[in-house]
């Protein structure tokens, strides 16, 4: 299979065990985290702006990219055409902040370093088995998106967070491993690698961001009742010798067949963790700000 893949897992998994402090530190869940600030003081989480969370349902994935292309260059006109001054003035912005969690139809989409690295016959073969393939701007590699899938693409000024963009991924990571505890799933990372795992080779959640003028775009894909089936047509993430996992597989791995992990089960769940992790109030988009709600609705539906 003619796709760029970086070190072999097992490589990376043997040099993170011989780091006794990394290796304690993949090992730990990072659950528990009620009193994570993500390096922020107690004066500045008091004056974090409401985030608004919109579900748009399954949207295309070209469709989507050019909604979040759209918004974010809207969003940075609209905040550095003020002064500098005035920036931080929430009451001078039509546009707010925005949690956006949608499903897209069968999808793989590569990261900004493998543009134009993938053959075209590989490129074909995909297109073979009914699934698009789109190369974006976001970090990471190869990944699947499709049906059972929840979707999250937070729309952010980390400014108004007081976050830079490594602890922006790293709230985002904890926001997957609390939602994976509610479900009684020990959810962990590896330093230096992206995405929750729930074992050193298998990867519940996938992370892949942009961040320009600190406003950010795509985010995070967390596997609910997926088709495991699609990530074994590539090297997920790149990475060789590592599966993706499903929260589903998961729980019934647990003993627990019956539980109900669909993207409708686990959305409220996750938009509460997204809460209790970046330590704001999240609310629907169309009360904390309808201009915003109504430029998504009206590009989803060009």
């Amino acid at each position: 299979m003619a796709i760029a893949s970086i070190r072999n897992f097992g490589q990376i998994l043997s040099r993170v065990q011989s780091h006794p402090t990394t290796y304690r530190a993949f090992s730990a869940a990072t659950t528990g985290i009620s009193d994570c600030t993500l390096s922020r003081t107690a004066e500045q989480l008091s004056q974090l702006p409401t985030i608004g969370y919109v579900y748009l349902g399954e949207v295309p994935y070209r469709k989507a990219l050019e909604m979040q292309n759209q918004l974010c260059r809207r969003r940075i006109d609209e905040i550095y055409a003020l002064p500098q001054a005035d920036r931080a003035d929430l009451n001078l912005r039509q546009f707010s902040d925005a949690l956006i969690l949608l499903q897209h139809p069968p999808v793989y989409t590569n990261g900004r370093r493998n543009h134009g690295k993938l053959q075209p016959d590989e490129i074909e073969r995909l297109h073979a088995l009914d699934c698009d393939y789109v190369e974006t701007n976001r970090g990471g590699e190869i990944t699947f998106h499709g049906p059972g899938q929840l979707v999250g693409y937070p729309n952010l000024y980390l400014k108004d967070h007081f976050l830079a963009t490594k602890c922006f991924v790293k709230g985002l990571e904890y926001t997957i491993a609390e939602t994976c505890a509610h479900f009684g799933i020990e959810a962990k990372t590896i330093p230096g690698f992206p995405g929750v795992w729930t074992s050193p080779t298998q990867k519940v959640a996938a992370l892949g961001t942009h961040v320009q003028r600190y406003v950010t775009s795509h985010g995070f894909a967390l596997n609910c009742t997926t088709d495991m089936k699609w990530f074994c047509e590539i090297i997920p993430c790149g990475l060789e010798g590592k599966t993706a996992i499903s929260l589903q597989t998961l729980m019934e791995q647990h003993g627990k067949p019956n539980c109900d992990t669909s993207v409708d089960a686990v959305l409220p769940v996750l938009r509460q963790s997204f809460a209790k992790v970046f330590g704001c109030n999240v609310k629907p988009l169309e009360d904390v700000s309808p201009a915003t709600f109504k430029f998504i609705q009206e590009l989803v539906k060009l």
